[in-house]
């Protein structure tokens, strides 16, 4: 893998793990995540950054599905795709974040926005394999995870 992964973001960045560097776990994507991660960035992370005009921090990028299987993560998450991301970005909250992503008018699957009790970060998700849903969810400080509606007051709904 080269350095450089777009204009603004690097493999190390979308790579990198505590839990692999503690565990030993490799997490190397394979050569169809890094495909799936170059459209990501290409399609969506680059022109988001642009728009934005200050950095967007990466907290876990690609996962190797041991280390996924280790952080809890969903048995069927993109990040083991090379698809997902989980992001900030400094003075703006998640919900904030969020929004700005889905009125971007950027092609997206999934954005959903954490509570900060949840980490406080915008999941983001985009693929090439099948249209994307452009599904917006809220993971609330209780849990589970509720429809997002831009358009309504709070935010979001009960599915």
């Amino acid at each position: 893998m080269k350095q450089g992964l777009g204009r603004f973001f690097s493999w190390a960045e979308l790579t990198r793990s505590n839990t692999a560097r503690r565990l030993g776990l490799d997490n190397t994507p394979t050569p169809a995540a890094q495909v799936a991660m170059q459209a990501l960035v290409a399609d969506v992370l680059d022109p988001l950054r642009r728009m934005l005009g200050r950095p967007i921090r990466v907290g876990s990028g690609y996962r190797a599905p041991a280390v996924n299987r280790a952080i809890d993560g969903a048995e069927g998450s993109q990040h083991m795709r090379g698809e997902a991301v989980d992001i900030k970005v400094d003075g703006m909250g998640a919900q904030e974040l969020a929004l700005f992503i889905l009125r971007s008018g950027l092609p997206v699957d999934q954005v959903i926005w954490y509570a900060p009790e949840r980490g406080g970060h915008v999941h983001l998700s985009y693929t090439r394999e099948r249209a994307n849903r452009r599904q917006a969810m809220h993971a609330p400080a209780g849990g589970g995870y509720l429809a997002f509606a831009a358009g309504t007051p709070s935010g979001s709904a009960q599915v």
